[in-house]
């Protein structure tokens, strides 16, 4: 299923096992040992997790009506990653939301393992009886934040952009603002000084 594309087939390798294999042990610990969840807790976090969760229910379920597999995986090993790494910033509830929510997915492709940890969870009835998780629209939009623009240490214009946008986007937009554009006019851009997701700040002469 994650060799690539379920209708092109492709060249079969044994190596390529190992990293679902990897993948799985990962799901393995990840249900079952929550050491250290919520050791340094932090409510953006919580709301990272939250994003990315119902994100990925989104992509998975779009995926598996497709018949697109391999990308329907690489989205799960992602949202894991994500969890390793938010690992000890999210509360208990959170964290065990996205437990379950992970182990939804991988149910249709994983059968045997995802009912092992889900009745080790302490679930009664079968993980194949459970519905079929839901996401929430709004958490889907890229967060956004407010980029303040000055001009020589002046803030001179404001701009809303998504959260993490590449600088080199974010200098293209700024200097395509018409007021920007009326500042530099017959002026010289010597410097341009960006403050990811906060301020950018272009030195003129």
């Amino acid at each position: 299923m994650f060799i690539g594309p379920w209708d092109s087939g492709g060249p079969w390798n044994p190596e390529g096992i190992n990293g679902v294999h990897k993948f799985l042990n990962r799901v393995w610990t990840l249900a079952l040992d929550a050491e250290g969840v919520g050791a340094n807790p932090s409510p953006s976090a919580d709301q990272e997790l939250q994003r990315i969760m119902h994100k990925t229910i989104a992509r998975v379920t779009d995926d598996m009506e497709k018949f697109r597999f391999n990308t329907m995986l690489a989205a799960l090993m992602s949202f894991s990653n994500e969890m390793v790494r938010l690992r000890s910033a999210v509360s208990r509830p959170v964290w065990d939301e996205a437990v379950e929510k992970l182990l939804l997915l991988l149910a249709p492709s994983a059968p045997h393992l995802t009912e092992e940890l889900w009745h080790r969870l302490g679930h009664d009835q079968s993980i194949h009886l459970q519905s079929w998780p839901t996401f929430r629209p709004e958490l889907l939009e890229e967060e956004k934040v407010t980029l303040v623009i000055q001009v020589n240490g002046k803030v001179r214009d404001k701009v809303e952009i998504p959260v993490d946008l590449p600088e080199e986007q974010v200098r293209t937009l700024v200097m395509g603002r018409p007021r920007i554009q009326q500042l530099l006019d017959g002026r010289t851009l010597a410097n341009f000084v960006y403050v990811p997701n906060r301020l950018v700040n272009l030195v003129i002469r």
